[in-house]
């Protein structure tokens, strides 16, 4: 017969002996606390991270947006180092709803689109009609695609929430009107229009739930006007297939009003 089980239990019976319950109780509870304690200094951490990080792409972002490398000039002028000083905006200068942003042609090469160096830059022609002749960096364009994915994955990884997205509306949802999104995908193509339309997707649901309707209903507005843009949200394969399926639906519900 294996006594060994016996033994064991009589040696515990030796350990214990004299130990009240409230000693043994108060370990448990001692112990208990020990991890509560620790989950609460480990989730401030992981939080003052999340807000360090975030500030850091919203800091990124006001800078690239408040960055002078774009022009807005008279119609007929183009960017050149004698006009660079007098001409020179703000990137979030050319972000208005004046008028679209257009794949212009260059009139020296049909084939290729109208650019120019100035300033050691190369700029790009955005607008061009009676009342507004603009450029961009090609610079801000970069940046601006690069921003846009690190948020992105910022987002899928759960650094950036939905609150954030919404408190960033300024900075996203603009980047779908007034003809900037077809601009990206006729510059870039569908791989950064699709990061885009995806970040502008997110950012509309996002702005629902916290109530942020007035620019929700701008961006359907021109959403319902736009049909060739629509490919760029409804067949995206930047879109996680179960995790977004509630966003899309949303989105859909949102966009026809």
């Amino acid at each position: 017969m294996d006594l060994k089980p016996i033994t064991d239990f009589i040696r515990y019976l030796r350990f214990t002996d004299g130990l009240s319950s409230s000693d043994v109780i108060g370990w448990i509870l001692a112990a208990l606390a020990g991890i509560i304690a620790y989950r609460l200094i480990d989730n401030m951490q992981m939080s003052i991270e999340r807000h360090n990080m975030l500030s850091t792409i919203e800091d990124a972002v006001s800078g690239l947006f408040d960055s002078q490398i774009a022009f807005s000039m008279p119609k007929g002028e183009i960017p050149s180092d004698d006009t660079a000083d007098k001409f020179r905006v703000m990137v979030r200068s050319v972000l208005h709803d004046g008028s679209d942003w257009k794949f212009i042609l260059s009139s020296d090469n049909p084939q290729k689109v109208d650019i120019r160096i100035a300033d050691h830059q190369r700029y790009v022609h955005i607008r061009n009609d009676a009342k507004y002749n603009e450029w961009i960096s090609t610079q801000a364009l970069h940046e601006i695609s690069l921003k846009m994915r690190r948020i992105e994955k910022m987002y899928k990884g759960g650094i950036v929430r939905r609150i954030d997205l919404s408190d960033m509306f300024r900075e996203i949802i603009p980047l779908g009107m007034s003809g900037r999104l077809e601009f990206f995908r006729s510059y870039y193509g569908d791989y950064d229009a699709e990061c885009l339309a995806y970040l502008i997707m997110q950012t509309v649901v996002s702005c629902h739930k916290y109530h942020n309707d007035e620019i929700v209903k701008e961006f359907a507005g021109y959403f319902r006007k736009h049909e060739e843009i629509w490919p760029l949200f409804y067949k995206n394969r930047r879109i996680l297939k179960f995790r977004d399926a509630f966003a899309l639906h949303r989105f859909r519900k949102l966009m026809e009003g």
